[in-house]
């Protein structure tokens, strides 16, 4: 496997810790403090000293406007910019760290299925990207959950489920957001497919930086190295170390893992050899390779064991999923009121223009004559149907899209 690095944005160091994205809430902030941000990347979640989670998705990127409360979508963000992201977690705080990163790996499990849903009115939103009115057909949903559409794709992440609720059971419909990660944009029909994902804790011991390399000749180096200036770093004899060479400029630096899995030979302090570096930052380490330069970096680590997943019960035949959808151009007002973001003062304004105009061509053009905002308009789909009109002026029938 060839790993490059070629991000990381860390929390806490943004001029502002989170932004309100309309319709989606609060979005965590953070700063590009290594290479560059760009949306749909692959990460992984390091808070402290471990990782906690790996293949989440860069799904949604955001910036502060210049001189406004505003937000605007970005496809990256260079060094030491600030930015707003979802990535399939809602738990991201200060001191936590996105590390962004490409693989030529597989990928995750996706052999053992969590649930499905069917997809019934996909969507697109110019500042969160995809999302799609769903029914829970098997299983459950739930909000972070890995999925894959059935048409093919990257692995993605299900990045929030409107409402207040985490997870959906089977037999629940309501809108999912995906995000800009979609390789594959979804289409009514498709079935949205989640997996269980297994925790798998790394835990991480520091870095240091290889600054002379001496062979053995012996299939074998001693490296001098150094933690660099307000890092702490512990190395010992038997754990294992991953060689990150840099590439790149220094506004853009990336990493590439060149090897991984190297045990520690040998430590020495001042030329006498010890078991552990701790409390030193210039020491020596010996390493069963011979490809190690000057200025690599050495990433020391323990391997998580992922834990074992649950077996999961035979999941059930999908139910006929029953649909009532309120005609806007036909329903009565005690209807109309049902619906979502109709207040009374909405209801009537609806009633009054279908009086005057004979209906509306579509979902959207009635949300947009009564007054609704583009996120309330969004929660209509799936509730809601236009039946035929007859308009006034040409008395062309129109058919709901």
């Amino acid at each position: 496997m060839t790993e490059t690095r070629v991000g990381l944005i860390e929390f806490g160091k943004a001029i502002h810790d989170s932004v309100t994205v309309p319709g989606l809430g609060e979005l965590p902030g953070g700063q590009v403090s290594a290479g560059r941000a760009v949306r749909g990347a692959r990460a992984r979640l390091r808070r402290g000293d471990r990782i906690v989670e790996d293949n989440l998705r860069l799904g949604i990127m955001v910036r502060k406007k210049y001189f406004s409360n505003e937000v605007e979508p970005v496809t990256e963000a260079g060094f030491l910019k600030d930015v707003y992201v979802a990535v399939g977690r809602r738990d991201l705080g200060n001191g936590d760290a996105l590390e962004l990163y490409t693989d030529d790996a597989v990928g995750p499990d996706l052999t053992r299925q969590e649930g499905a849903a069917s997809v019934v009115a996909p969507g697109f939103d110019p500042l969160t990207g995809f999302f799609a009115q769903v029914h829970v057909r098997e299983g459950v949903l739930r909000s972070g959950a890995l999925a894959a559409l059935s048409r093919g794709g990257q692995p993605m992440r299900v990045l929030a489920l409107a409402g207040p609720h985490e997870e959906w059971p089977r037999g629940q419909a309501g809108t999912v957001l995906l995000g800009f990660q979609c390789d594959v944009p979804p289409l009514p029909g498709d079935v949205l497919t989640a997996f269980p994902s297994p925790e798998s804790v790394e835990q991480r011991a520091g870095t240091a930086v290889v600054h002379g390399v001496s062979d053995l000749g012996n299939g074998s180096v001693v490296a001098a190295v150094e933690v660099p200036e307000g890092r702490a770093a512990t190395f010992t004899v038997g754990v294992s170390v991953r060689v990150l060479r840099p590439i790149g400029t220094t506004f853009n630096e990336r990493h590439t893992v060149v090897a991984a899995g190297l045990p520690v030979l040998s430590l020495a302090r001042g030329g006498v050899a010890v078991r552990s570096s701790a409390g030193s930052r210039v020491f020596t380490v010996g390493l069963g390779t011979r490809d190690l330069r000057q200025n690599d970096v050495l990433e020391a680590y323990v391997p998580g064991v992922p834990m074992p997943l649950a077996p999961l019960a035979p999941l059930a035949p999908p139910p006929a999923p029953p649909v009532t959808l309120v005609d806007v151009n036909s329903a009565p007002g005690e209807s109309l009121a049902t619906l979502p973001g109709l207040t009374p003062p909405r209801v009537a304004t609806a009633l009054e223009l279908r009086r005057r105009q004979g209906g509306f061509p579509d979902v959207e053009a009635f949300g947009v004559a009564i007054g609704l905002q583009p996120h309330e308009i969004v929660r209509l789909r799936g509730r809601a149907t236009a039946g035929r009109v007859a308009l006034p002026e040409t008395g062309v029938r129109q058919l709901d899209i």
